[in-house]
């Protein structure tokens, strides 16, 4: 843990919390509370989409606890953003002889299923929106997981994004052509 000396009592208190050890309770302040119920209104009311820039987004935020969560923020704050919506699918299927293991996994429940380190099922993405990708694509140009990216450009098999600083471009393979071979 790269904490300060001085900060490592709260961050043991709050280990000791998330582990239930505490005995106290947290009163948020009602400030606090709207924020945690609509954090795109939080962090983005001040920004006319029509005509914001990369720049204006890449140092806001919002951290959640899970996929589901995050989607339905990232789905939100698409909708405030001009242009056109594509959407990428993934294709997922079972892959055994044996029929039955075709009827324990249907299809519709294969593509509800949002697991850590895959893209979902349905990604909405529009050309201005910021990515962060997920693996290593290639590392020794600067293409690494965290890395985050500016869409320039979508087509079916290839995404054209900008480095965050408008440096330099790459071109990333559509998230899914590795799953539907």
């Amino acid at each position: 843990m790269r904490a300060l000396e001085s900060e490592r009592d709260f961050g043991a208190w709050l280990l000791d919390i998330g582990e239930k050890k505490s005995g106290s309770t947290i009163q948020l302040s009602f400030q606090c509370y709207p924020s945690i119920q609509d954090p795109i209104h939080q962090l983005y009311s001040d920004i006319d989409f029509s005509s914001v820039t990369p720049q204006e987004l890449k140092d806001r935020a919002v951290l959640t606890v899970n996929n589901e969560r995050s989607m339905e923020i990232n789905n939100k704050v698409l909708e405030f953003m001009p242009g056109n919506e594509t959407v990428y699918k993934a294709v997922d299927m079972i892959m055994s002889e044996d029929p039955q293991d075709q009827l324990t996994f249907p299809e519709e429940f294969l593509n509800s299923l949002t697991p850590i380190g895959l893209p979902p099922y349905e990604l909405k993405l529009k050309i201005g929106c910021i990515i962060m990708l997920l693996r290593n694509l290639a590392p020794s140009k600067g293409l690494c997981n965290g890395t985050r990216l500016i869409i320039t450009k979508l087509q079916q098999n290839i995404i054209q994004a900008k480095s965050i600083d408008g440096t330099e471009t790459f071109h990333t393979p559509n998230p899914f052509d590795s799953m539907s071979d």
